[in-house]
């Protein structure tokens, strides 16, 4: 029996995520039942959910046909999808939503090879619109449509 060890390696870290989360929402939020769900029924759902996933993959990986080890790892798009990420998250009450969602989408799409800027740029300003739709005028979440940083007077 040969053991595929990205498989195993994807299902070990998608089951330790799911675990921390589901440790951190059980810790801090109160969990409530079926019909009286409290904020942390969800996220305990979706973390046992991966959970699930990462032991399916990891059980999947001892059965392979061939064994397949762990090759280089492309590290440019998990680069830079956390670095959109992380600038959204902490540069969004300045920038406001569209100009933070159109950064981030156009940062995040540095991630594919190659890089083609109009396609990229195109393709960020339907995202930031579609989601400034959504979620600010749609949903009407609390955060300003053009930050801070952009008002003068």
């Amino acid at each position: 029996m040969a053991v595929n060890r990205k498989d195993l390696a994807a299902g070990a870290i998608f089951a330790a995520f799911g675990a921390t989360y589901a440790a951190i929402t059980w810790r801090d939020l109160p969990i409530g039942e079926a019909l009286n769900m409290g904020p942390g029924y969800f996220p305990i759902l979706l973390s046992s959910l991966m959970m699930a996933m990462g032991a399916t993959i990891a059980v999947r990986s001892l059965g392979s046909a061939e064994a397949i080890s762990l090759a280089a790892m492309p590290w440019r798009g998990p680069l830079v999808l956390s670095l959109a990420t992380v600038l959204f998250a902490s540069q969004l009450e300045g920038l406001g939503l569209f100009p933070g969602i159109l950064a981030t989408a156009l940062i995040a799409s540095f991630a594919a090879s190659p890089f083609r800027p109009v396609p990229a740029l195109l393709a960020s300003l339907g995202i930031a619109i579609l989601c400034t739709l959504i979620f600010g005028y749609g949903i009407k979440l609390p955060i300003p449509i053009i930050g801070s940083w952009f008002r003068w007077g």
